[in-house]
């Protein structure tokens, strides 16, 4: 430990974890190394490194060089990985005679507010350098900004709020995710969180979303003096988790969405002992949170998002004094890796993104062993056997999923036979046959299989997940089918359950009771197909079905669920018009529109709301400004229904035409053709309607379609 002003000059090693606290100054004509985990103070003067034409200064990874150090170069000096340097920094590799040498700084870096970097320092990936009032140059704003690895199918925009530091999470949601989402982030002005959301209510936001990350001592005071271990009163607390709420609340009306991550303790803070959850921080801040949930449970675009996990998930519990007195960064980059994860899953499952179908093997996926060879009766499944339990807990974990309305199909190489056998008598097995949307057990190509499932149940291959143990058949399907989102899969059994509850593809802001009966609904639906092999023609079908079509008015009851499909379809859409649910109820609200949901049933069930069409009209004319259907119900003439439905509502309007202008997409000819065979005049690009004529009336039963 250094504490006096010092010159190194023919020393060539530092030892690991040193700590110089004082004026240190480095000059050498050789080479320097500074070890791993040294924390280098600045005293009166400023820490200065330097090298003279013919020295090496190494500095060691998770070195912390702390504010206000100068950092020169005659010929080279190499920062390691995840080094911290505080603010105020120069680190130019010219110096006062102009004379140019090599800074290299190594993936990682941390550099702190108002930091000047020479132009000609080389700048690894993943450097941060924290906003200041005086820029970083511009080999940091580029680094910053790198453009991605993977090639981005759509870009998202966000404005990143914080009390802390939080440049370091914006190349990270740079970063494509595995479905191509990228998310283009702007980092608001440092600790200025309410003000940015006070703002951001008054006018209008270009942003698609805001991140609103705050620690809990910031936000409220009085939590920090209870931190300090005073007294607080209750009120004071609640009136101040109420004032951000409402500050939250109020910019959510600027923006599509906001997220915001929970309030947290570090997890190595033990507080008040055994009495913390009793009386101690800890439990306050949990109250905290619940009312924070509490608030915005009634605002349609505010999330929660879980935080703790994220710490759960780091190294040495995510919160690092040094690098908060360092640079003012609250969390490390594991944390800040887990929560740029969560945020591309919340958009990504706000957008309509995610996955609906999981497509799973069978022999070591689902089950332990070859059924084929050992027999139902000696597969590893369930019993007092670690592998046995896991499968289990697997299949449990499974039928969880698909209570969220994830479908679940298998896809196998085996008999037929011997592998529906074992499911349906298998005692320990959790997923049994009735419980699959389909299956395809057979010796066939497993990406053909995949397509064929996916076609069958009138999803995108962007909707499937396909797991499975063995890597051969992971890549063939990876391969084939890009849009098919394949994990890798751990080798050891026990590791399954907890691989499948870590995927985030099934993140949805809302779960909605049609998502609940999905699995029930296909397989019913097995059920009208086997109907329709017995019967002679479609029309002896669909009168054999018994359709019954029921309108409802977009309400708050039912805009989850009309959201939901608003940004789910694609096939039948005619405009592919997305919204979230508040901006659709926002939407329908005026006087000049009318939104209507549709519900289809038919002697086998209730398919659920299913349909969706939206006008808006102006004098004698009507315009068709969303017109959608799932798949499922796509030809039982609920097209011909939702039609002649709107063009009764535009004549109740007054309205004497309806027009129908499409917006073409790769995957909405469906609908196009639909309106292109029904016959109407075309004036330029759109379709017009007389709806004074009126439509046919369509030959099923009508229910709730009404003023």
């Amino acid at each position: 430990m250094w504490r006096t002003a010092i010159r190194l000059a023919e020393c060539d090693r530092v030892g690991q974890g040193t700590r110089a606290l004082g004026r240190l100054f480095v000059r050498n004509d050789g080479r320097i190394e500074i070890g791993c985990d040294a924390t280098i103070r600045s005293g009166a003067s400023p820490v200065r490194l330097e090298t003279s034409t013919a020295g090496t200064i190494v500095v060691g990874d998770r070195v912390t060089i702390e504010p206000g150090a100068t950092i020169f170069s005659d010929c080279e000096v190499r920062i390691e990985d995840d080094v911290v340097i505080g603010p105020n920094v120069t680190i130019c590799d010219r110096d006062e005679r102009g004379v140019a040498r090599e800074i290299v700084i190594e993936a990682g870096a941390r550099i702190g507010a108002n930091a000047f970097i020479g132009s000609g320092c080389r700048v690894r990936r993943g450097t941060v350098v924290a906003p200041g009032d005086r820029p970083a140059d511009e080999v940091a704003r580029t680094v910053r900004t790198a453009p991605p690895r993977r090639s981005a199918t759509k870009t998202l925009s966000a404005l990143l709020v914080a009390d802390f530091t939080i440049d370091e999470l914006a190349p990270m949601l740079a970063e494509p995710d595995f479905d191509g989402l990228a998310i283009a982030s702007t980092t608001a002005p440092f600790d200025q969180v309410v003000p940015t959301l006070l703002g951001l209510a008054a006018g209008e936001s270009k942003q698609d979303a805001v991140l609103a990350w705050t620690r809990p001592e910031s936000v409220a005071p009085a939590f920090r003096a209870m931190l300090h271990g005073e007294a607080v009163d209750e009120r004071a607390l609640t009136s101040e988790v109420d004032a951000f709420a409402s500050a939250v609340i109020g910019a959510a009306g600027a923006v599509r969405f906001v997220l915001v991550p929970s309030w947290v303790l570090p997890p190595w803070r033990r507080g008040l002992g055994m009495l913390e959850l009793r009386d101690g921080p800890t439990a306050t801040l949990a109250r905290m949170n619940q009312r924070l949930a509490d608030a915005f449970a009634s605002t349609q675009n505010v999330f929660l998002l879980d935080t703790q996990r994220w710490l759960a998930a780091a190294r040495d519990g995510g919160v690092d004094p040094k690098l908060w007195h360092a640079g003012k960064m609250g969390f490390t980059r594991d944390v800040l890796t887990e929560a740029a994860h969560d945020v591309r899953a919340a958009l990504r499952g706000l957008g309509g993104g995610a996955r609906k179908l999981v497509v799973l093997d069978l022999d070591d996926t689902l089950w332990g062993g070859i059924v084929g060879d050992v027999g139902w009766q000696h597969l590893r499944l369930g019993g007092h056997d670690a592998h046995g339990e896991a499968f289990v807990e697997l299949q449990k974990k499974l039928v969880a999923l698909a209570k969220r309305g994830i479908a679940l199909a298998i896809v196998s190489k085996n008999e037929e036979s011997v592998a529906l056998e074992a499911m349906e008598r298998h005692p320990e097995m959790i997923l049994r046959p009735d419980m699959l949307a389909a299956h395809r057990i057979g010796w066939t190509d497993k990406a053909q299989s995949v397509a064929e499932i996916a076609a069958e149940l009138n999803l995108g291959l962007q909707s499937v997940v396909f797991i499975d143990d063995n890597p051969v058949e992971r890549a063939r399907v990876r391969e084939a089918l890009p849009e098919v989102y394949v994990p890798e899969w751990p080798s050891d059994p026990t590791h399954y359950p907890r691989a499948l509850e870590s995927l985030r593809c099934f993140d949805t802001p809302r779960v909605t009771s049609e998502d609940r009966e999905r699995n029930a609904m296909y397989a019913t639906e097995r059920k009208r197909t086997a109907l329709r092999a017995t019967t002679t023609s479609l029309e002896e079908w669909l009168e054999t079905l018994g359709l019954v079509v029921r309108f409802e008015r977009l309400a708050e009851a039912n805009v989850a669920r009309a959201a939901q499909l608003l940004n789910k379809t694609n096939q039948m859409n005619l405009r592919t018009r997305r919204l979230s649910e508040g901006e659709l109820l926002a939407w329908a609200k005026r006087p000049e529109h009318e939104a209507w949901v549709v519900r289809v049933a038919d002697r086998f069930g209730d398919a659920g709301l299913t349909g969706f069409f939206a006008l808006a009209c102006t004098g004698e004319k009507a315009s068709l400004e969303d017109y959608l259907l799932s798949c499922r119900v796509m030809g039982r003439r609920v097209e011909q229904t939702m039609l002649w439905a709107a063009a009764q509502r535009a004549a109740a309007r007054g309205a004497r035409e309806l027009v129908i202008e499409p917006l073409a997409t790769p995957k909405n000819k469906p609908c196009l053709d639909f309106f292109e065979n029904a016959g109407f005049p075309r004036r330029g690009d759109a379709w017009v309607v007389d709806v004074a004529g009126g439509l046919e009336a369509p030959r099923v039963s009508v229910e709730g379609l009404s003023s």
